[in-house]
């Protein structure tokens, strides 16, 4: 009597590929729509962030008469500066009238000693920094540039344009208010310090009619043309503290 033969169970070359193209079709679903709630998540941080540091610059103005000003101009310093002294590490100091301001630490000698106190804008925590580690340390002394700015939900630097206190340049910002921008996830660094970034930039190219805005203060009208080229490039992710 000869015995039934028995079938192995099993799956066929075409059935795997199937399923392996089901399972990549659902990972990469999957992928975009993580990748799309995390931007969305960074960006509502970063809103935030940019929010909180525009009231303690207002803050600040109250108490000193301006934004948070630089010390010489350049990309570094603006961030710095403005840490300092929304931290209270650094203040201004109009000694002159009509002149621009120096840039103090908080007890520096020359203020009276009962004003040789950290007065501070903003909380440490409401904004991340680059060393958060370094907060409220003395980290700021002797040209060390740990925890020298803040930095967004991407880890990359916020930048900030304001008045400039060296000779000459005080002047020259005609906005009432000061930039504050977040590169969004389009940040790529500039390759030469106080370049313009090549790509995802805060401020208008030089194409476009060279730093208008970094000069100023004055936003122009090609900065929010998302036709790209010279007229001005898309600026869609760019976090602003002004209206676009």
């Amino acid at each position: 009597m000869s015995r039934p033969s028995v079938r192995r169970a099993g799956f066929t070359l075409v059935e795997l590929l199937v399923v392996i193209a089901v399972i990549a079709i659902l990972a990469t679903i999957t992928f975009g729509l993580f990748k799309a709630a995390n931007i969305g998540r960074n960006k509502s941080k970063s809103k935030g962030e940019i929010q909180a540091i525009s009231m303690a610059a207002q803050s600040f103005r109250k108490a000193y008469g301006e934004f948070p000003c630089c010390a010489t101009g350049t990309d570094d310093r603006f961030r710095r500066d403005l840490l300092d002294q929304l931290l209270g590490r650094r203040l201004l100091r109009f000694a002159t009238p009509g002149a621009p301001p120096s840039l103090l630490a908080f007890d520096d000698v020359s203020l009276p000693g009962a004003n040789r106190q950290i007065r501070s804008f903003l909380s440490t925590g409401d904004v991340m920094t680059n060393d958060d580690s370094q907060i409220g340390a003395n980290d700021w002394r002797g040209g060390n540039a740990a925890c020298r700015e803040f930095v967004d939900a991407w880890g990359n630097p916020y930048d900030y344009r304001y008045r400039v206190l060296t000779a000459g340049k005080f002047a020259d910002w005609k906005s009432p208010n000061f930039l504050f921008v977040s590169a969004s996830a389009n940040y790529i660094a500039a390759p030469v310090e106080g370049d313009i970034l090549a790509l995802g930039e805060y401020w208008d190219p030089a194409s476009a009619g060279g730093t208008t805005m970094l000069r100023s203060g004055i936003v122009p009208t090609s900065y929010f043309d998302e036709n790209g080229g010279n007229a001005g490039p898309f600026r869609a992710d760019n976090l602003v503290n002004w209206a676009n």
